[in-house]
């Protein structure tokens, strides 16, 4: 009997964004404040980079920036087309 060398389901990390709403998210954080200063780097943007940070087990923002500019093309569908600075994770993770 050969295995399968194709990838059948759907990885945990696109199976536990798509619990969350993007549009109730977003508006919880108008809400409270959080969306005054920002241009480009949102809430749900904070919040699937922090996810995929605990889903990867990574322990830096040095990690985290490196796998994301690796991973570019992959996470576009989730929002993320630009590059994210450690400064900028950092100014968020205040």
């Amino acid at each position: 009997m050969r295995k399968n060398s194709h990838f059948s389901g759907q990885p945990l990390y696109y199976q536990v964004i798509k619990l969350l709403d993007k549009s109730k998210v977003l508006a919880y954080s108008r809400d409270n404040g959080g969306e005054r200063y920002t241009k480009r780097f949102n809430s749900w943007i904070h919040l699937v980079v922090m996810l995929y940070a605990v889903i990867m087990r990574f322990d830096s923002l040095r990690e985290i920036t490196a796998s994301l500019l690796a991973e570019t093309r992959k996470l576009a569908h989730l929002g993320i087309t630009f590059k994210i600075g450690r400064s900028t994770l950092a100014d968020a993770n205040k």
